[in-house]
């Protein structure tokens, strides 16, 4: 099969978009698939990226995102886009998101007769997160955003949601497009069988303390400043450490906060580390627990990876997070903000077996999230689309 797949969001960008979809295309190459990623360039230039040896990238032109540090957006891309469909001749275009690349090649499959799937990779609670200055104007921003994304959508063939949660909220939309839920997934076998973790304890200076872990992007959306805020309330009971693994536009305000609170000694920040690399699953491996406070998750990919890595969660009660974490369960959603997150971590930390048992729920809830299963899903309705087409 050959397979194009559109994208505003792709490496070197760090967000679940950019993951998954690396995830999803080289996954389709391994197993003899043709596949080719339309992603931007971070320039005014259109090229193959030479990088990728498994599959091809073509970087399309374009220019910084406005509202995004270090993301680009293509400009006017259709009439390239056109010739490298016409080109490529693909037996199915796979979109991502319902911005500027994905529009031309949707606008070029109908045209071409070629059939279009979409992944569902977010709320309209994350994109108004990015215009909190507008909230005077959030709700007739968020109709105008409803009925963009059912117009476009109902013109694809089929929609991917990772779950349920997400799926509801799209029927409720008026989405009339078949809709399928499919986990983003995870390595199972990855993220449970790292073998010395302790060795990370030395190499990034942590102390021996219970590790309270967050992993993923520092932005905006991801409500931060309730989890640093929960902080000094955990240590007011417990001697606990906290470990920051992720970079995005607030972290220096959050570093900031952190030196204000005087946390310094209590939180150590490690910036990104690459999803490839073998330290990743050996921070997960160290924690004694995870927590989350982000209110707009479609699913989580790092969620699901500390899940997999036996772990209990603190969550947010919210999107679609309650999907995975289970209330008193394999873990404790909260809501009302800080002194809620730190009732459920201070539970967690001063039980070790209550610990250990949320652990294994995560690892039997998890079962259900094989990255290869999801994978395999996928495939199939790209074959019942065209066999329909």
């Amino acid at each position: 099969m050959k397979i194009i797949i559109g994208t505003e969001s792709f490496s070197p960008n760090i967000s679940g978009v950019a993951l998954t979809t690396e995830l999803l295309a080289e996954n389709l190459a391994k197993t003899k698939h043709e596949v080719f990623v339309f992603a931007p360039s971070r320039d005014l230039k259109t090229h193959y990226d030479q990088d990728f040896k498994k599959i091809k990238v073509l970087r399309l032109r374009s220019f910084p995102n406005p509202f995004r540090k270090g993301f680009f957006v293509s400009l006017l891309p259709k009439k390239e886009i056109a010739k490298k469909v016409s080109q490529i001749k693909p037996d199915l275009i796979h979109l991502q998101d319902p911005t500027s690349i994905c529009t031309a090649l949707l606008k070029v499959a109908k045209q071409n007769r070629i059939p279009v799937i979409i992944t569902n990779h977010f709320s309209l609670g994350y994109v108004l997160s990015y215009f909190g200055y507008l909230k005077v104007i959030h709700r007739p921003l968020r109709t105008i955003l409803s009925r963009y994304l059912v117009k476009f959508y109902n013109q694809c063939n089929f929609v991917f949601c990772p779950t349920q949660t997400v799926k509801k909220d799209l029927v409720s939309l008026g989405i009339k497009s078949p809709i399928e839920v499919i986990s983003n997934g995870v390595d199972l076998e990855r993220f449970c069988s790292y073998s010395s973790p302790e060795v990370l304890r030395l190499k990034f200076r942590l102390p021996l303390n219970p590790i309270v872990l967050y992993v993923g992007r520092i932005d905006k959306d991801k409500n931060i400043n309730v989890l640093i805020e929960a902080i000094p309330r955990v240590r007011k009971e417990i001697n606990a450490h906290f470990v920051f693994v992720g970079q995005g536009d607030e972290l220096p305000k959050i570093k900031k906060k952190v030196t204000r609170l005087g946390l310094e000694r209590v939180v150590t920040f490690l910036g990104w580390i690459n999803h490839n690399s073998d330290d990743l699953p050996g921070i997960y491996q160290l924690a004694s627990l995870f927590v989350i406070p982000s209110m707009v998750e479609t699913q989580s990919i790092v969620t699901l990876e500390a899940l997999a890595s036996g772990l209990p969660v603190v969550a947010a009660e919210a999107s679609a997070l309650p999907e995975l974490v289970k209330d008193k369960e394999n873990g404790f959603l909260f809501s009302g903000g800080s002194k809620n997150m730190a009732q459920g971590i201070v539970k967690i930390l001063e039980d070790k077996k209550m610990a250990s048992e949320m652990g294994k729920k995560s690892l039997q809830i998890v079962s259900q999230h094989r990255i290869e299963e999801s994978f395999k899903k996928i495939v199939e309705i790209y074959e019942k689309v065209l066999c329909k087409f």
